[in-house]
């Protein structure tokens, strides 16, 4: 086998003009399915097409469905071969020629079509018997019939008057496209355009009708919409600017999958490329994403043609390859379920080779022969009864209850007087903290009373046991007698621990003493009550107790004094208010007087300044117009328009 290109000179050598015939040629319909669909056609419905033969009656023709014999020539169709008489079939079955009733014979022949069918191929035979096959869309459109003598013709326009091609592919967003003249690219362009919904796929205008939502539901939809509207605009552009090169093609090769990137190509009042242009062709075989790379290898592909030196040299490199069957069957995923009803395969292990002496001779295994001979195993029998009944017997106890006293019994390990008193000191702690959990002040005095007999003689010695009891840790928090029950808000019990030297400056492991640990508003007060009454005896401030806190009368006091205070502030601010609110009036008032009315206002103001008084007067009537707008013209002032109409009356304008 050996590879040209479409475009090379030694391909052109090859070919020449003795292009003859076309041995087989995959994706269309052969003439033997043509002439099924004819026949079938012509005959009643008592017929049976595939095998070409009429019935006489309903249940023949139904007997005949049943047969091997049409069976393969139905499989014969879907391969579009042509049937088989039932004569041909009975010596086909009689001589064993039929691995099976499936249509699919392991022939050379079917090979090479199976192969032409699975890759678009096309498979061409020159006059000098070479055999060359290239890709059935390099020649001609998958709907159209095939001719020998258009072979030739197609080839020469293709390959060799018009070298130039056009590859576009276009998917998920990613655009790429190249005009090749030969297979060196001219005008190539990629670019990529977010518009599929990530780790879930499908374009976003393809979401949009499926929901039917005209408004987007995220910031990524409209940015995918737009995207897509950008993408058809690029596209639009580069096709534009490349069509004087595109309408100098032979072949215009696309990919695009999906109905919206077809409706990017051929959608719209003017679509990019027409359907009905007889350059176009769709890519046929399987291509990975969009890119200038890819383009060049679907090129590369597509100008590929392989050549044979005969028929046969082509029959025996494809009968090696394997068929599109055999790949689906390696494709499949391999269950986890086991399949019981087949048959496990038999696995053959090796005999042990060599056997020890001792151990042949104990299981009763002889060898015969050499060492290095084939080993031989002779076995040896013995006819032995044995008496399985024999060692056994009914089950009882050999002790009698007397001797059974008299054993020794096991001594029980005994436990160290360390170990004694730190269970009972366990024991008295946990009966201590459930005390004070459940409230109970007469067990916790009586608790108390009993540790303080049990302790040394002496005031100071009394003293240091009842300081002892009353701060011990009893549990892993480190919580003291005064924590627990300030958690379990017992006011009562945290009382009678204040006053029996029960410190409130201990912290448990969080770093809280007792006013700290607790929510209750009666604990708190307690503790604040007790510092207020035994001022000088801890340090109030270790533990976590406010000292300058008041009493609930001076607390009234001080709400009464900063409820007056807070009114004063109220009247203060109300008469600033006031102020303010006068002062904006003015200036409103101010600002809608005209230019002359200012300055006129700025007079009086100073004249008051200066003598203290102001009598504005009309100047017609002499009425005083102090405070008010006055009506002006050239400097007159009158208080009614009626005086002004007077005055002008009285004095006319002379205009020189």
């Amino acid at each position: 086998m050996e590879c040209m290109n479409v475009f090379g000179q030694s391909f052109h050598n090859v070919i020449g003009e003795s292009v003859c015939s076309v041995l087989l040629e995959g994706g269309d319909k052969d003439e033997s399915s043509a002439q099924i669909d004819d026949w079938s056609s012509e005959n009643e419905n008592l017929s049976c097409s595939y095998c070409r033969i009429k019935f006489s009656d309903i249940q023949s023709q139904r007997e005949h469905y049943k047969l091997d014999w049409h069976r393969y020539n139905l499989k014969q169709s879907l391969v579009s071969k042509p049937p088989i008489t039932e004569e041909e079939f009975g010596e086909k079955t009689g001589n064993d020629d039929l691995s099976s009733i499936s249509g699919s014979d392991t022939e050379k022949e079917d090979t090479l079509d199976t192969y032409a069918t699975a890759q678009g191929k096309i498979f061409l035979q020159n006059k000098l018997g070479q055999v060359f096959s290239m890709y059935r869309c390099l020649l001609f459109d998958r709907k159209e019939e095939i001719s020998d003598e258009d072979i030739l013709a197609r080839l020469t326009q293709c390959c060799v008057g018009n070298q130039q091609w056009t590859v576009l592919m276009l998917g998920g967003g990613h655009f790429a496209g190249a005009v090749f003249q030969g297979s060196e690219p001219i005008l190539h362009k990629t670019f990529h355009c977010y518009t599929v919904r990530a780790g879930q796929g499908g374009s976003q205008s393809s979401r949009d009708s499926k929901s039917g939502g005209p408004q987007p539901k995220s910031a990524g939809a409209s940015l995918r919409r737009y995207n897509e509207q950008s993408l058809v605009q690029h596209v639009k552009a580069i096709v534009d600017t490349w069509r004087s090169e595109i309408d100098k093609s032979s072949l215009i090769i696309y990919r695009a999958s999906g109905p919206y990137n077809r409706s990017v190509l051929f959608g719209g009042s003017v679509p990019l490329l027409e359907r009905s242009d007889k350059r176009l062709r769709t890519i046929p075989f399987s291509t990975r994403r969009a890119t200038f790379a890819e383009v060049k290898r679907v090129q590369t592909v597509l100008a590929t043609v392989e050549v044979y030196k005969n028929l046969q040299e082509a029959t025996q490199y494809f009968s090696k390859q394997k068929s599109p069957e055999a790949d689906s069957k390696r494709n499949k995923i391999r269950s986890a379920c086991i399949n019981r009803a087949k048959s496990r395969e038999t696995v053959e292990r090796p005999l042990p080779g060599v056997l020890s002496g001792a151990s042949s001779a104990e299981s009763g295994l002889e060898r015969v022969g050499k060492p290095d001979e084939p080993l031989e195993l002779h076995l040896t029998f013995s006819n032995e009864e044995i008496d399985v009944n024999e060692s056994l017997q009914e089950f009882g106890d050999s002790l009698t209850p007397e001797q059974r006293k008299k054993m020794p019994k096991k001594k029980q390990p005994r436990k160290s007087k360390t170990k004694k008193l730190k269970e009972k000191e366990e024991a008295k702690r946990k009966d201590l903290a459930e005390t004070l959990f459940r409230g109970d002040l007469g067990k916790l005095r009586k608790l108390l009373e009993n540790h303080l007999k049990t302790s040394e003689e002496g005031e100071t010695a009394k003293e240091n046991g009842k300081h002892s009891f009353v701060n011990e840790v009893l549990d892993e928090s480190g919580n003291a007698l005064l924590h627990i029950a300030a958690l379990n808000e017992h006011e009562a019990i945290v009382k009678f621990l204040l006053d029996n030297d029960a410190d409130p400056c201990l912290k448990n492991r969080n770093q809280q003493t007792a006013y700290s640990c607790t929510q209750s508003r009666e604990i708190r007060e307690a503790l604040k009550q007790f510092a207020r009454d035994n001022p000088d005896k801890y340090n109030y401030n270790k533990a976590q107790i406010p000292t300058n806190a008041l009493t609930a009368e001076e607390t009234a006091e001080k709400r009464k004094t900063q409820r007056k205070v807070k009114k004063e502030k109220e009247k203060e601010k109300k008469k600033e208010n006031l102020v303010k609110r006068k002062e904006d009036e003015e200036k409103d008032r101010f600002l809608h007087l005209s230019d002359r009315e200012k300055r006129a206002l700025a007079a009086e103001r100073r004249i008051l300044s200066q003598s203290g008084t102001v009598t504005a007067r009309c100047f017609l009537c002499a009425s005083d117009i102090s405070g008010k707008v006055p009506f002006e013209y050239s400097g007159n002032r009158f208080c009614t328009i009626e005086c002004l109409k007077a005055h002008r009356i009285k004095n006319p304008v002379v205009l020189s």
